[in-house]
């Protein structure tokens, strides 16, 4: 099949098949990379290369459109090219979407983050841009259960993320000081690390020593001295993200946390892909209760108390280990490459 990926990624900054990025990796660059590998024609294509007049779309047997964020429609040559793209795809066209931009909760934000004329302008951009659709893939069971409720008739598909890290032997043997390690972009998760900074991490540092690191966006020291006050007696380091960082940072902690505003309807249909890169790399996952991850809820330690949860673990490690062992299994048979591709070419092959 001829699969095309649009992104809104400059090309030169996605010529090397990588992106700092983790939605073109895991939704775009790794699932196309799969589908060459086994002889499908897929690429992934910057903005500048599928908004060009010239643009070679119209012989594609699916088109993929990331879903763009509400800073596009600050630019008016991105709102045409989009429009243009529905004119010539018809419905090849096949919308990605990993965060939901529908509904009062979303516009509130926006409004408040941004002003009332974009609020007004995502209110009927993104609804259109949806309902021209051939079809809609959600990047979570959740976020799909979302999208159906503010469109019934719609093609909606779930297609989850590609893990990228390299697998690893299952590990959970804590040392005297357990060594948390929490990743992604600090700036999306604010209010759920700054809350488990001053309240999770003391409490349990008041228990046994513990380490976390920050794998993520650099973060400037006022920001991250003040968190190390905050976290007191707990240890804070910090460092900056990449894929072998990743790897490495992975391979030497106990356990990854991952912190959320769970009841936050924005954030309760997030990806699972930090969680799934974690059990893949044999690392025990301790997160709170988000909507997205109940399908990981055999494998992961879900709990309202992340102290307690990683407290209990500390006391029966081979549970935790029995545990990992079977999501590592589980991410390996559902969330490869290959899986993930699979599931896109069923998505592209099925399109009405």
């Amino acid at each position: 099949m001829r699969i095309r990926f649009c992104t809104f990624a400059p090309a030169a900054a996605i010529a090397g098949g990588h992106s700092d990025l983790a939605s073109l990796r895991y939704r775009a660059l790794l699932p196309a990379a799969a589908l060459r590998a086994a002889g499908h024609d897929a690429a992934v294509l910057g903005l500048e290369q599928w908004a060009a007049p010239d643009a070679a779309l119209r012989d594609a047997d699916a088109v993929i459109l990331a879903q763009p964020k509400e800073g596009a429609l600050l630019q008016p040559a991105q709102v045409q090219a989009i429009g243009a793209l529905g004119a010539t795809i018809g419905r090849r066209l096949i919308v990605d979407v990993c965060d939901l931009k529908l509904g009062d909760d979303f516009l509130s934000h926006i409004r408040q983050q941004r002003g009332a004329e974009l609020a007004a302008g995502c209110a009927g951009f993104y609804p259109a841009l949806l309902g021209r659709a051939g079809r809609i893939v959600a990047a979570s069971a959740t976020l799909a259960q979302q999208l159906r409720a503010y469109l019934p008739d719609a093609d909606l598909r779930m297609i989850g993320d590609v893990v990228e890290v390299a697998p690893a032997p299952v590990r959970f043997a804590p040392g005297e000081t357990l060594k948390l390690l929490w990743f992604g972009f600090f700036g999306a998760h604010a209010t759920a690390m700054h809350r488990f900074c001053a309240e999770d991490l003391p409490a349990l540092a008041a228990q046994r020593p513990v380490q976390l690191t920050l794998l993520c966006e650099p973060l400037g020291t006022a920001l991250l001295d003040g968190l190390r006050s905050k976290a007191a007696p707990a240890q804070i380091a910090a460092s900056p993200w990449s894929v072998p960082a990743l790897q490495q940072a992975l391979a030497t902690c106990d356990a990854v946390v991952l912190p959320f505003e769970h009841d936050n309807a924005l954030v309760r249909g997030k990806s699972a892909n930090r969680a799934l890169q974690a059990l893949q790399a044999g690392r025990a996952v301790f997160a709170h209760p988000l909507d997205s991850y109940r399908e990981l809820a055999p494998y992961v330690a879900i709990s309202d108390s992340l102290p307690q949860a990683l407290l209990d673990a500390c006391d029966n490690p081979a549970a935790v280990i029995a545990r990992t062992t079977a999501g590592q299994a589980h991410v390996a048979a559902h969330y490869s490459p290959a899986a993930i591709a699979q599931l896109w070419l069923a998505a592209a092959a099925a399109l009405p």
